[in-house]
């Protein structure tokens, strides 16, 4: 007798549907689940993690930056955290530490035993001095409201870069005065409009970030000083829009925050991955100095070296010779090689260069303009004479991105 077996032709169908799926699950490889806690919203630095998440197929969990405090318990593949110096950060950190790979995002962390990319202090106080130094001031000051690693990274590397000129600077740093006086912005204002005024002038001012160097300028101007003639102020950060639309556009020195976040992402990944990476900083080198109004002028006592300036700023594009500059002074080649090297530490030469690579600069980062057309304009010509010179100054040739000049690999 035969036995007959039938399936009834639903449950196949089911059963194909099933392993089909669990076939095209095996295919599909998960995402990392990567947690982004910041101190304070940054679009540039959520850009710069956006860009990396992107390229490594990430899934971002950011809703802890929307709703000001981070998920307890949190688990996950990865962690990317700025400023651990904000308690709710830090106290978050501390729960986590052992969850997951980590990687802290700039200098000011209480933390330790991190991965840490960070912004070039030190490089960042060094180039204000440098700026400053060079065109001409003889008075310099430091201001900030905050103790802390970047403080005083960005301070001690200012002070030495200006002692190594024979230069003295001025601190001004509420910590060291306010006593029982609460922060506010009022007190902080009075203050600060008290100090400035006892400053020598014309002074070239120093501050630690792009909003105190914003307060700064307004201190100067209701206080009845002339910005940048008396006082020039510098910040750092480049916070594009605050920079531009303050009472007198601020100078910044641009630490790339968007490279410091990439750099940032990729160090996760590498940890994500199984890579050994060592606790000391990744330092991101700085994008460079953007100049604007607040420090563009030029503190000279020599007239001879105020006249070729103004002759130099005034025809840069022009095939200028240094011969030409000091006939048209009224002073011999070596009396204006001498007042130079006096006055700003420097050759005619070198100079005339550091006017045209600025404007090689503003020009590429403001407009749609090939290299070679930024090369005539600026006044050297070729390419291959902008690319050298730029560098010498920088140590890396010129190229654009979409937001701008950016130092070639960043």
């Amino acid at each position: 007798m035969a036995i007959i077996f039938t399936i009834d032709n639903v449950c196949v169908q089911r059963l194909f549907v099933q392993k089909k799926s669990q076939f095209l699950q095996c295919l599909v490889k998960p995402k990392k689940n990567v947690l982004v806690s910041l101190g304070w919203y940054d679009p540039r630095v959520i850009e710069g993690i956006g860009r990396f998440a992107r390229e490594a197929g990430w899934h971002l969990e950011m809703r802890s930056i929307f709703e000001a405090s981070p998920p307890a318990g949190w688990r996950g593949d990865g962690l990317l955290v700025n400023d651990t110096a904000v308690p709710r950060l830090s106290k978050f950190l501390a729960a986590q530490m052992h969850r997951q790979p980590t990687v802290l995002i700039g200098a000011n962390h209480l933390a330790s035993g991190f991965a840490t990319v960070q912004e070039d202090n030190t490089a960042i106080g060094r180039l204000a001095a440098s700026h400053f130094l060079e065109r001409g001031y003889r008075h310099f000051a430091w201001i900030s409201l905050n103790r802390g690693r970047v403080e005083r990274e960005r301070r001690t590397a200012y002070e030495a870069a200006l002692a190594a000129e024979g230069a003295d600077c001025h601190f001004l740093e509420w910590h060291h005065f306010r006593g029982k006086t609460p922060q506010t912005w009022a007190n902080s204002r009075i203050w600060l409009a008290q100090k400035l005024s006892v400053l020598p002038k014309p002074i070239a001012v120093f501050a630690l970030d792009d909003l105190l160097a914003i307060d700064t300028v307004e201190v100067c101007l209701d206080a009845g000083f002339r910005v940048p003639d008396d006082v020039a102020v510098m910040g750092v950060g480049n916070m594009e829009l605050a920079c531009e639309c303050a009472q007198v556009p601020i100078s910044s020195i641009d630490e790339d925050a968007r490279g410091i976040a990439y750099r940032a992402a990729r160090t996760l990944e590498e940890l994500m991955n199984g890579q050994m990476i060592s606790c000391a900083p990744i330092v991101v080198p700085v994008s460079g100095l953007v100049l604007r109004r607040s420090t563009d002028t030029f503190a000279v006592t020599h007239s001879a070296v105020a006249k070729a300036h103004a002759i130099m700023k005034a025809q840069y594009s022009r095939p200028l010779v240094i011969e030409g500059i000091a006939s048209d002074v009224g002073v011999s080649v070596r009396a204006l090689h001498y007042a130079f090297q006096s006055e700003l530490r420097i050759s005619p030469a070198k100079h005339l260069e550091r006017i045209r690579i600025q404007v090689a600069r503003d020009l590429l980062a403001r407009k749609n303009l090939k290299i070679t057309e930024v090369a005539k304009m600026s006044g050297f010509g070729t390419p291959r004479n902008l690319h050298r010179a730029h560098t010498r100054e920088y140590g890396v040739p010129p190229v654009r991105s979409p937001r701008g000049l950016k130092s070639k690999g960043e």
